[in-house]
């Protein structure tokens, strides 16, 4: 009997569109942002990548990404304090609630439907899943293969005592489902809709951005945002892939700000013609900052795999310009080690 490879598997995820007509951003075959969102056109990106070949290539220094042995003990020994974790790109484990979540968990060596192409890790793994305690619940923020990894869902789905629960977009559960996670330990959210477990509870907000998981027949099949979790007094939130839209930020601070503790995306965001629309850059994530009333955050989404044209480093940068520009302190929009946890309670 002929077996998928997990390649396969990971590559396909043509979920069902099913649409709401009184959502505005359900549209007749596909979701779609709330604001103007246009992706870039087959012509920039084919000369964006082209041009590649005689280009001077970015100098790449991933030494300088500061990193992190983890807290590992610390972690799996914790029962009743909040804590924040940072593993790289835009893997978080947090632990609220008494409950362990991973934040779209990408622990292979690839970001890539294959083993051997497409993005490969840069810096050390900081802390993979047997260094963490048994995971409780993954959110996942859309269908991307940096955010969506299949490997490493395979291994949670196969994790010792059961796999943990689930909570995505509308359409994503396919892709879930694919890699072995049980159907009903899956719940799929809409745009401002919650659940609840126990104490904590999980809001998905909307975001900026697109989705595809396959070459063709997938896109916006499936919906994307982020995640805000509240509990023991705390408010948590990670806005997901994003480009930036002011009225949009502007509405989400209305409805969850002031926020406790942000994870802003600071990378991936050249060239900007290519990638304006779809990933913010440093000095728009200080601003998605001041948008919610954070107090306080941490840079994410850098300094782990190559995926577009500024180096590897340079996000640090450029955050630090922009919290002078912008009249923010680095003690309160942070710049953390891979591998580093903040305790908030």
């Amino acid at each position: 009997m002929f077996r998928r490879p997990d390649w396969l598997a990971s590559l396909f995820n043509r979920a069902p569109y099913v649409a709401k007509p009184a959502a505005r951003h359900h549209g007749p075959a596909s979701y779609r942002n709330l604001y103007p969102f246009t992706l870039p056109t087959l012509g920039s990106l084919l000369h964006w990548k082209l041009s590649q070949w005689w280009r001077p290539r970015p100098d790449h220094r991933p030494e300088m990404v500061p990193l992190s042995s983890g807290e590992s003990a610390a972690l799996r020994a914790n029962r009743q304090r909040t804590s924040v974790t940072w593993l790289g790109h835009a893997s978080s484990f947090i632990q609220l609630c008494g409950q362990n979540v991973l934040i779209d968990p990408a622990l292979s060596p690839r970001v890539s439907p294959f083993r051997h192409l497409g993005p490969k890790r840069q810096v050390p793994l900081p802390l993979d899943l047997p260094d963490l305690p048994r995971i409780d619940l993954v959110l996942l923020t859309h269908l991307h293969y940096d955010h969506l990894d299949f490997p490493t869902l395979k291994r949670l789905a196969q994790q010792p005592g059961g796999a943990p629960d689930f909570v995505v977009p509308l359409g994503v559960a396919r892709a879930v489902r694919a890699a072995g996670v049980p159907a009903e330990q899956i719940v799929e959210l809409d745009w401002w809709h919650a659940v609840e477990r126990g104490a904590l509870r999980v809001l998905l907000t909307p975001a900026h951005h697109w989705s595809n998981r396959g070459p063709w027949g997938d896109l916006n099949k499936a919906l994307w945002g982020g995640y805000l979790l509240e509990g023991a007094g705390l408010k948590i939130w990670y806005p997901g892939d994003t480009g930036y839209q002011a009225e949009l930020f502007h509405e989400i601070g209305l409805h969850i700000g002031p926020v406790d503790f942000a994870l802003l995306p600071i990378g991936a965001y050249e060239p900007r013609k290519v990638m304006r629309a779809q990933h913010v850059n440093p000095d728009e994530a200080v601003r998605i900052f001041k948008h919610v009333a954070a107090r306080k955050a941490w840079a994410v989404h850098w300094g782990t795999f190559i995926l577009t044209d500024e180096p590897i480093q340079q996000p640090m940068a450029e955050l630090a310009m922009a919290l002078r520009e912008q009249q923010i302190s680095p003690a309160d929009f942070m710049l953390p080690a891979i591998g580093e946890t903040i305790w908030l309670s």
